[in-house]
């Protein structure tokens, strides 16, 4: 962006946002420092900053250099730890939520931080593939902390229009020369001034070529080739998009404490904006927090979980009533259970099976704070036959069956990365065992509602076209469109498709398929 920009005071209304994080730590930055007051003030402080062959004699250089060096702001030190924990192998919201909890940020920082983190997974081929195009030899092996620090700097150089390009290059210098030395940090700063200059011919736009989109969407190449094909380039450049745009907080207003109107007086009486969604009856939107969610009031008393719009269209279709025996399998971290104990009063007999025990713990903690109760944990594998046999029978079963998580990428980027043809397969087999087994659990015409938060057709309509070809006792029982009250995401025979998403409802991509036994 053009220095000038920067060095006048910012305007909110008359500057195109970002992010509410970044936008508001830029204000804060700019504001504290005064150096806005005075167009050319920032650019002349930086550029004397930065200017190569600096007097180091002068009394300024000396006092300086007395001192310890000007560290890095906590929000872009956070986000380089999480990133080198990502790169680990750990998931960004774990990581994430470890840096926020243990450091003690102002909600400026914790909005940057969590903007670059995020921003930077959901770009990573992008970003690296600038990074390579930058260095004299593009194979060569990055201390990881270097590579961290030059995604985390061209995220903010290349994609936001809120920080100014020669204070993003001097924070990443300063991580470079603080987190590794003297020579990274002349390394980071030669690649960030290569890319500055060669950026329209590094980073150009995409054509309509798979390997094209996939580099800077950053998506795995057999995704986007899928898409082309079953979507066109037109909904297919838009699902790339929608895939790394910021996840909406969204939460369901728990009818078992309060109504969503209470709620929305709560939030109101505590200068947070809430907006009621359509037609879910009890989703609010909340635009931004400048807390974290667990600090929003009303959360510790449980008057509300945080579940998706999309997720939140599931449970119902199980239609569950008062005093039915009821199976939830696969229900960690219980936000669904709680859905269905909700939607009976807490006057239906639930069993809630997860095979992770550490998760089933914290969906028993979810529970206690919404208040459920009729509600059985059950540590188990609900693939194994003798374990479904001890459980009984039931009237109705809900299977949010695990999967690759491709239509929930605006809340874990990092899924893309991981997600193979083989692995999209192996999953499939096992949603396919997983309906095999809990089919024996089901009593004389119960019903079974099949669900996944992704997007592959082998792990949806495969996965139910398989499993009615080889149990012909069941059937699909058509979902109808006044159930959801969304247009679109019906589609024949009467299953919930919500990917790709409506133009007018971001809407994460489910998938549900509702089975009875006749």
């Amino acid at each position: 962006m053009p220095q000038s920009t920067w060095c006048r005071k910012l305007s909110v209304a008359s500057r195109p946002a970002c992010c509410a994080g970044c936008r508001a730590f830029a204000e804060k930055e700019s504001r504290e420092t005064g150096r806005y007051r005075h167009n050319g003030g920032f650019r002349a402080y930086v550029a004397e900053l930065m200017k190569p062959g600096t007097n180091n004699s002068s009394k300024s250089s000396k006092r300086r250099s007395k001192n310890r060096p000007i560290p890095a702001t906590p929000a872009r030190d956070a986000a380089v730890d999480v990133l080198e924990s990502v790169q680990r192998g750990k998931f960004v919201e774990a990581a994430l939520s470890e840096q926020l909890q243990t450091r003690a940020l102002t909600p400026e920082d914790r909005g940057l931080a969590t903007e670059l983190t995020y921003g930077v997974v959901r770009r990573l081929t992008r970003l690296d593939g600038i990074i390579n195009k930058c260095l004299n030899k593009p194979r060569k092996k990055l201390h990881p902390t270097v590579r961290a620090i030059l995604r985390t700097a061209l995220y903010q150089l290349v994609i936001l229009d809120r920080v100014p390009q020669r204070a993003a290059v001097h924070q990443a210098v300063l991580q470079a020369r603080t987190r590794v030395g003297d020579a990274a940090a002349g390394f980071v700063n030669a690649v960030l001034r290569n890319a500055l200059r060669n950026l329209e011919t590094i980073d150009p736009d995409p054509s309509d070529a798979p390997a094209s989109l996939a580099a800077y969407y950053s998506y795995p190449v057999w995704i986007v080739e899928r898409w082309l094909k079953q979507y066109g380039v037109e909904t297919t450049r838009r699902v790339l998009m929608f895939g790394n745009s910021p996840s909406q907080l969204i939460v369901r207003a728990n009818p078992l404490k309060t109504t969503r109107d209470e709620l929305l007086e709560i939030f109101s009486g505590s200068g947070i904006s809430a907006i009621p969604t359509v037609p879910e009856p009890d989703a609010l939107w909340i635009p931004s927090t400048r807390c974290p969610v667990h600090e929003l009031p009303g959360f510790n008393l449980g008057l509300f979980a945080v579940q998706d719009r999309a997720s939140q269209l599931v449970a119902p279709l199980l239609k569950p009533r008062a005093g039915e025996k009821i199976l939830d399998a696969c229900a960690a971290p219980g936000g669904k259970t709680a859905h269905l104990a909700a939607l009976t009063g807490n006057r239906a007999d639930i069993t809630a099976t997860d095979e992770n025990l550490q998760r089933l713990d914290e969906t028993g903690r979810n529970l206690d704070r919404l208040g459920t109760a009729g509600v059985r944990l059950i540590h188990g594998d609900m693939t194994d036959t003798s374990a479904i046999r001890g459980l009984g029978k039931f009237r109705k079963i809900l299977l949010d069956a695990p999967c690759s998580n491709l239509g929930v990428l605006r809340h874990n980027p990092e899924v893309k990365y991981r997600s193979t043809i083989q692995r999209v397969r192996e999953s499939a087999e096992r949603q396919l065992n997983l309906l095999k087994t809990l089919s024996s659990a089901l009593d004389a015409t119960g019903i079974m509602v099949y669900s996944v938060c992704t997007t592959t057709d082998e792990e949806t309509t495969e996965v139910v076209t398989r499993f009615l070809q080889e149990h012909p006792e069941f059937s699909v029982d058509p979902i109808l469109p006044e159930e959801v009250r969304i247009p679109g995401v019906i589609r024949p025979p009467g299953l919930l498709m919500t990917f790709p998403p409506p133009d007018d409802v971001p809407l994460d991509g489910f998938f549900a398929a509702r089975l009875r036994k006749r």
